[in-house]
């Protein structure tokens, strides 16, 4: 990567995390995360805003973002693109103890030009630079046209133009790990040796890293990180997010057991699906516990409960025009959103020149309907001079320069 990792660059993705009894048809507790890009908007920047399902850039920064895409997909129909300025990361909490696989599948186009890279991280916080532990450095490397274990010395032919599954079983509990480049096993060693063996990692699957380090674009899709073993689990996905009466596409994952599933959603507020990948609205505002219920044909159950926020219309503050007069300063204070507002705060306020009444007014409008407006007044106002009108409405500021003659304000 010719850098020491110290960077000057930078799920349905969320943590889902199962709780059950292990009565004989019932899995035991286990985590389970997976994400096919297939519920975000085409085009969607994954920058770390609510709607990315927990990804963001190196460092929380947005301008290392990836892109929703449906120029490839494993599963349709998108992928995330990761290409030039993009880093990556999902971070991951709970996974301690036990054996995992992380599987990505991966895209590598034929005219792919550069050095990408796929890592893993038993520790990874924004802003620690190189105090972060790289378990995993993969190096997709075009000029060479190999696969490397950074630091590792061991390679294995590219392979573009196809998807290829990249899996890492990871087993925390004899802090060892495998990683498998198109089922080739390409390297294996201690979780905690990190990715340049000194040995100072942790037995934490904490994050993962999709950097493009400048070189064109990388696809990948179907990413999960589950059990090892063949316990059933599931993920209900979210937390999700919308308004009122929107329909809200839910994304259920199931792994393990004996197939096919049985898929039950339970939407929190009296309604239920049967399907996989439901969407329901909700027609009042709130936030919902969304519980999903998957049996296997063996009858064994797993379930996952999530959150839906429910957001109901809203009034959106504005101000419109600012006018003088003779004393007076009036402003017209305007709701253009779909919710009625009450109790907003407001003020009128002259700054510069020589003021010598009505320098500051304020008031309460009561109400203000969704698309309706009130004109709000100052107090008698008398001074001279140069002055800058400042209108506050609710969070709504507006800056209007005018003189004041004596008893005239002219704008």
């Amino acid at each position: 990567m010719k850098k020491n990792y110290c960077r000057t660059i930078g799920a349905i993705g969320a943590l889902f995390l199962f709780l059950g009894a292990s009565a004989t048809l019932t899995s035991s507790a286990s985590r389970t995360w997976a994400d096919n890009f297939d519920t975000y908007t085409n085009g969607q920047l994954l920058d770390g805003t609510p709607d990315d399902g927990g990804w963001k850039g190196w460092d929380n920064d947005p301008q290392f973002y990836g892109t929703v895409t449906n120029e490839q997909s494993i599963s349709t129909p998108h992928s995330v693109k990761i290409e030039l300025n993009s880093d990556l990361i999902h971070e991951y909490e709970g996974y301690t103890s036990g054996q995992w696989v992380y599987t990505a599948w991966q895209f590598v186009p034929t005219d792919f030009a550069g050095e990408s890279y796929f890592m893993l991280f038993s520790s990874y916080t924004d802003g620690a630079g190189s105090n972060n532990k790289w378990a995993l450095v993969i190096r997709f490397d075009s000029i060479n046209q190999i696969v490397e274990s950074e630091a590792d010395a061991v390679t294995t032919p590219l392979i573009t133009g196809q998807w290829i599954e990249l899996r890492t079983e990871i087993d925390l509990d004899s802090d060892w790990f495998k990683f498998y480049y198109n089922d080739y096993l390409l390297i294996q060693k201690a979780w905690t040796a990190c990715w340049n063996n000194a040995g100072d990692g942790f037995l934490v699957i904490d994050a993962v890293d999709l950097f493009a380090n400048t070189a064109s674009k990388v696809f990948y899709d179907d990413m999960s990180l589950v059990p090892m073993s063949n316990e059933l689990v599931c993920s209900a996905g979210g937390p999700y997010e919308g308004d009122v009466d929107e329909e809200i596409q839910f994304t259920g994952f199931a792994t393990g057991g004996v197939e096919p599933y049985t898929w039950h959603w339970d939407f929190g507020d009296g309604e239920e699906a049967t399907e996989q990948n439901p969407t329901h609205a909700y027609t009042e505002a709130g936030v919902f516990n969304v519980t999903l219920t998957v049996t296997d044909d063996e009858g064994t159950i797993a379930t996952d409960t999530t959150t839906a926020t429910i957001v109901g219309p809203q009034p959106v503050i504005g101000i419109g025009e600012i006018t003088g007069g003779l004393l007076k300063v009036n402003a017209v204070v305007q709701n253009t959103g779909t919710g009625d507002a009450a109790d907003i705060d407001w003020s009128i306020k002259l700054t510069g020149g020589l003021i010598i009444l009505g320098k500051e007014t304020t008031g309460t409008i009561a109400s203000l309907a969704a698309g309706g407006e009130e004109t709000i007044t100052s107090s008698l106002i008398l001074g001279l001079g140069a002055t800058t009108i400042t209108v506050t409405a609710g969070p709504a500021t507006k800056n209007q320069e005018a003189t004041v003659l004596l008893i005239f304000i002219k704008i």
